[in-house]
C-alpha cells in the first residue's frame, strides 16, 4: 500500500522537462558558433531548425550558453589559426587570467592593444594588479602585420574581432562588460573599433591613439556620433603628433556637440607621445555596463558590412552614400580655413556622404525613426519589444509602418550563431518600409 500511494503521488506531481533537453540544445549550439565561415553557421542552423523551432526552448538555450573549463590563473601565450575574412591566420594571443576567475560566472575583459613594433607578451602587466582586483581577464593578441603601425584595414579590424571571438569561447566573458583600448598603434585600433563596432563595447580606453580625419576608406572620423553613448577615456601627451591631436580634439569637440556626458580627452602638457595611466579611476571606469538593449540606437555608417548597431541595422542607403570620393569645396572659403579647420569641414562634408539613422523604442511594440540617407532599416527585436499579437509600429519620414510579426526560432539562432551574445536574444525581425 505505502509503495502504490507513493507511486501514485509520483504519477500525479508535477513533471519537470527532461534535464538533458536544454542541454542537449546548448551541446548543438555550440557546434554551430565554431564553425568556422558565417556561411557553415547559417548551413547548421538550417539543419538545427529541423530538430526544433521551439522559441522559448531555443530562447533558453541561447540564454545559457557556454560550458567553461578552468584556465589557470596568470599570463598564457598561445597561438591560435583564426578565420580572418576569407583566409587562416596564424594569431598570437596572450591571455592574463586572474586568480579569482570563476568559469561558472561570466568575468570582465579588456581587449588590449599593443604598441608599434611591439608584441602581447608583456601588455598584461600595466593591468595586473587591478585585473586582479575586479577580476577582469586581458586578452592581447600581437598584431599580425609584419608592417609596424596601424593601417585603418578590414583585415586588422577583423583579426581583432576573431581574437575576440576565440576569447568568448574559452572563457565566460560577460558580454555587457568588454572594454577595448591600447596603446599608440593599439590606441588608433581602439579607436577604429569603437567607431565601427560600438555596440560590442562598455568603453573605451585609446592611449596616444586616435581616429582619422584624411579623406579615403581609413576615415573613420565620420563615424563619431556612433560612440555618443559609449564611456570614453583617452589619455594623450599634448606634445605629440599635431594631426593626431587635431583629429582628436575635433572628435571630443563633436562629441560634446552631441552631449556626450562621459567622453573625457586627458592631456598631459609636458608629454608627447606618452601618457600616464594613474590619471583616470579605473575601477570606477570598469565598473561601466553595456546597455544591453538600449532605448535608443543611433547607427551612423557608410559600409554595408558596419551598418548594425543593437537592435538596429541599416539596409539600404541612399546614392548619397560613398565609402571613398572626392570631397567637394569651395575653393576660396578651403584656403582661408587653417588646418584645424579643413578638418573640421571636411567631416561636415562627409557628413553629406554617410547614412545616419536614429530610432527610440517607446515601448509596446512602438518605434519612432529619424536620419538621412536610409532608404531602408530592420528591427532586431527581442520577445518584450513587441506590442499585443507581435504588432509593431514605426513612424519614419512622416509615415507610420504597422505591421505584426512571429517570433521565429530562425531569426534568433542566425543572430546567435554570429554573435553568441546572451543577453542580447532578438526573436523577430521588421523591415522598414
Amino acid at each position: 500500500m505505502v509503495t502504490l500511494a507513493l507511486t501514485l503521488l509520483l504519477a500525479l506531481a508535477p513533471q519537470s522537462p527532461p534535464p538533458t533537453a536544454t542541454t542537449d540544445l546548448r551541446a548543438e549550439l555550440a557546434r554551430t558558433v565554431d564553425l568556422p565561415t558565417r556561411e557553415q553557421r547559417h548551413k547548421a542552423v538550417d539543419e538545427l531548425l529541423t530538430k526544433s523551432r521551439d522559441v522559448a526552448q531555443w530562447t533558453a538555450a541561447c540564454a545559457s550558453f557556454g560550458t567553461f573549463a578552468p584556465l589557470e590563473p596568470g599570463p598564457s601565450r598561445q597561438t591560435i589559426e583564426l578565420q580572418v575574412l576569407d583566409q587562416i591566420e596564424r594569431t598570437e594571443l596572450f591571455l592574463f587570467v586572474p586568480k579569482s576567475y570563476d568559469p561558472s560566472k561570466p568575468a570582465p575583459l579588456l581587449l588590449w592593444g599593443h604598441g608599434a613594433g611591439g608584441t602581447g607578451a608583456r601588455e598584461y602587466l600595466q593591468w595586473e594588479q587591478l585585473a586582479e582586483q575586479l577580476g577582469m581577464l586581458v586578452l592581447a593578441p600581437t598584431a599580425f602585420d609584419t608592417q609596424p603601425g596601424y593601417h585603418f584595414a578590414p583585415r586588422e579590424r577583423a583579426n581583432a574581432l576573431a581574437a575576440l571571438r576565440w576569447a568568448r569561447r574559452h572563457a565566460n566573458i560577460d558580454e555587457n562588460a568588454i572594454f577595448v583600448g591600447g596603446w599608440s598603434q593599439g590606441g588608433h585600433q581602439a579607436w577604429d573599433l569603437a567607431l565601427r563596432y560600438p555596440d560590442l563595447w562598455a568603453g573605451v580606453l585609446p592611449v596616444v591613439g586616435g581616429p582619422r580625419a584624411e579623406m579615403g576608406v581609413k576615415n573613420n572620423l565620420r563615424f563619431v556620433e556612433n560612440v555618443v553613448g559609449l564611456p570614453i577615456r583617452d589619455l594623450q601627451g599634448s606634445r605629440d603628433d599635431a594631426k593626431l591631436l587635431m583629429n582628436l580634439r575635433l572628435a571630443f569637440a563633436r562629441l560634446q556637440r552631441f552631449g556626450h556626458k562621459d567622453a573625457q580627452l586627458v592631456e598631459f602638457k609636458d608629454r608627447a607621445h606618452d601618457a600616464d595611466l594613474t590619471a583616470v579611476d579605473w575601477v570606477a571606469f570598469f565598473a561601466k555596463r553595456r546597455a544591453a538593449k538600449p532605448g535608443r540606437v543611433v547607427r551612423v555608417a557608410a559600409e554595408p558590412g558596419e551598418a548594425r548597431a543593437a537592435w538596429l541595422e541599416i539596409s539600404k542607403v541612399a546614392a548619397q552614400v560613398v565609402v571613398d570620393g572626392p570631397l567637394v569645396v569651395n575653393p576660396a572659403a578651403w584656403n582661408a580655413l587653417d588646418e584645424a579647420g579643413q578638418r573640421a569641414h571636411a567631416l561636415d562634408k562627409l557628413g553629406d556622404m554617410t547614412a545616419r539613422l536614429v530610432v527610440t523604442d517607446r515601448g509596446h511594440g512602438q518605434f519612432t525613426a529619424e536620419g538621412k540617407h536610409v532608404q531602408a532599416f530592420v528591427l532586431w527585436l527581442a520577445k518584450d519589444q513587441l506590442g499585443k499579437d507581435g504588432a509593431v509600429e514605426v513612424r519614419w519620414q512622416s509615415k507610420l509602418t504597422k505591421g505584426r510579426v512571429v517570433p521565429d526560432a530562425a531569426v534568433l539562432l542566425r543572430d546567435f550563431v554570429e554573435r553568441f551574445d546572451r543577453t542580447r536574444l532578438p526573436v523577430a525581425r521588421m523591415l522598414v518600409p
